[in-house]
């Protein structure tokens, strides 16, 4: 197998630390305390936001299982519509974390994440066609990254 360049292993670790980071202090310079917001229609989005999100996470992690030890291509579950549904439950839940707490930083912070997700997609799109070549391609046509294709 090529021996890829060390930034390429390091770079999708760093952008998860730089993003936690980027959150925390996202919520301790707020100037607010970190409460639950008392609106009970943001609420209502809120909640079903965040416990949407931590479940399709969960779905992922079903279908990927399979993935991590023999390192096939996943193309059903979520994966047949989307090539990255991971991040899209994680957006999802922060999504909803940020609508409790009604932060105007919080979601600041995660416009910026969206594209250190992109970047970080990008990488590991490059790692998957070098492993599944022209299986990973005819995945790539068929599903968007992060919303499913019309």
């Amino acid at each position: 197998m090529k021996r890829r360049h060390i930034a390429v292993e390091i770079l999708p670790r760093a952008l998860w630390i730089i993003m936690a980071i980027c959150l925390y202090m996202s919520q301790h310079f707020a100037n607010e305390p970190p409460i639950l917001t008392e609106n009970i229609l943001i609420m209502s989005f809120g909640i079903p936001l965040v416990i949407g999100g931590l479940l399709t996470w969960i779905y992922v992690g079903y279908y990927m299982r399979r993935a991590l030890f023999d390192k096939t291509l996943v193309t059903d579950g979520p994966f047949k519509y989307v090539r990255h549904p991971v991040y899209l439950g994680i957006h999802i839940m922060l999504t909803g974390i940020g609508l409790l707490f009604f932060s105007y930083i919080w979601f600041a912070v995660m416009l910026v994440i969206v594209l250190i997700w992109y970047l970080d997609g990008r990488i590991e799109e490059r790692q998957m066609i070098e492993l599944h070549g022209s299986a990973y391609f005819d995945c790539r046509e068929r599903t968007g990254m992060f919303i499913p294709k019309i």
